[in-house]
C-alpha cells in the first residue's frame, strides 16, 4: 500500500483512526493524507478570488481548520511516516472520496462516529456515505488498533463471485500484515444453505489464493450482523471484513450490514462495496 486517506475532524475518533493509520503506514512504507473539510454547498474550487471575499465565514474556517490539521499533525509521533495535510470547502464525504480518488488511495482510515457523537445515536452519516462511495476498501475503527488487531481477520460473505473482487482488493492490506483470514459463512433462517454447498462456495471463492492463510467456517445465528459479531468475539478476531452492495439482493450484503456490525461492536471493520 502506497497512500492512505484519513478524514480528521479532530474528534477523538478521527485521533484513533489516524494512529491506527500511523500503525499501518510503518508497516507497509506507505504516506497518509489527513483531509479536513469545512462544510459548505458552494462550489468553491470555482469561485474566484474575489467572489471568495464575499464568504469570510469560510475563509476564516478555512484559515482555522489549516492551522489545527498542522498543531494536530505535529502533536502525534510520526515515526518516520510521510504525513500530508489538506482542507478542503465542500460535503465532506464527497470531498473525501475525490481526494481519494486523485491521489489513487489504497486505503481510507476513518473513525466511526464524528464530532457530536452521543452513545446512542448510530454511526457517523459521512462514514455511512464514505461507504457507499469510495472505491477503494474502507477501514472504519472506534479505537485505535494495535499489533493484535492484524493478526486474524474474520471476513463474513455468501461467498459469491460477483464480490470476489472486493475482496481482492484487501488482499495487499491482508498480504502486508500476514494476516490470517476466517471465511465465514452465517446460516440464518431466513437464509438457510446446507453445510455441503456453502464449503464448496468458499472453496470456489478461494481458488487462486493459495499464497494466503484462510480458515473456513460456517455459523449458525438468527442474524447475519449478530452471527458475525459473536462469531469474531468467540474466536477473538481483530478486525472483520465485509464485502458490500449497494443494490438489493439475496446473493450479497448491503452495506447497511456494515452500519451495522459497526454500532453494534467495537471490533474494527474492513468494508470494501461492490455493485
Amino acid at each position: 500500500m502506497k497512500r492512505i486517506i484519513v478524514p480528521i475532524d479532530f474528534s477523538s475518533y478521527a485521533d484513533n483512526a489516524f494512529l491506527s493509520a500511523l500503525k499501518i503506514a510503518n508497516k507497509g512504507n506507505s504516506s497518509i493524507t489527513c483531509i479536513n473539510v469545512v462544510t459548505s454547498a458552494l462550489d468553491w474550487k470555482n469561485l474566484s478570488a474575489d467572489r471568495r471575499k464575499s464568504h469570510p465565514d469560510i475563509l476564516d474556517a478555512e484559515a482555522e481548520a489549516k492551522d489545527k490539521l498542522r498543531a494536530f499533525v505535529m502533536d502525534h509521533k510520526l515515526g518516520g511516516v510521510p504525513v500530508e495535510s489538506v482542507v478542503e470547502v465542500g460535503v465532506p464525504h464527497e470531498k473525501i472520496v475525490e481526494i481519494a480518488q486523485k491521489q489513487k488511495a489504497d486505503l481510507i482510515v476513518i473513525g466511526a462516529y464524528g464530532k457530536g457523537h452521543t452513545n446512542e445515536k448510530f454511526v457517523g452519516s459521512n462514514l455511512q456515505k464514505v461507504l457507499r462511495h469510495a472505491d477503494c476498501p474502507v477501514l472504519a475503527v472506534k479505537k485505535a488498533m494495535n499489533g493484535n488487531h492484524f493478526r486474524k481477520m474474520a471476513f463474513a460473505s455468501m461467498f459469491n463471485e460477483d464480490s470476489r473482487p472486493a475482496f481482492v482488493k484487501m488482499k495487499p492490506f491482508i498480504k502486508e500484515f500476514q494476516t490470517s483470514v476466517n471465511f465465514l459463512f452465517i446460516n440464518t433462517p431466513s437464509g438457510f444453505t446446507n453445510s455441503a454447498d456453502a464449503l464448496k462456495k468458499m472453496d470456489g471463492y478461494s481458488k487462486g489464493l493459495e499464497d494466503m492463510v484462510i480458515h473456513k467456517h460456517i455459523y449458525n445465528h438468527q442474524d447475519a450482523e449478530s452471527g458475525i459479531i459473536e462469531f469474531a468475539e468467540n474466536n477473538k478476531i481483530g478486525l472483520i471484513g465485509l464485502a458490500s452492495s449497494n443494490r438489493k439482493s439475496k446473493s450479497a450484503y448491503q452495506i447497511g450490514v456494515t452500519d451495522t456490525v459497526l454500532f453494534k461492536s467495537d471490533i474494527p471493520v474492513l468494508s470494501v462495496k461492490f455493485e
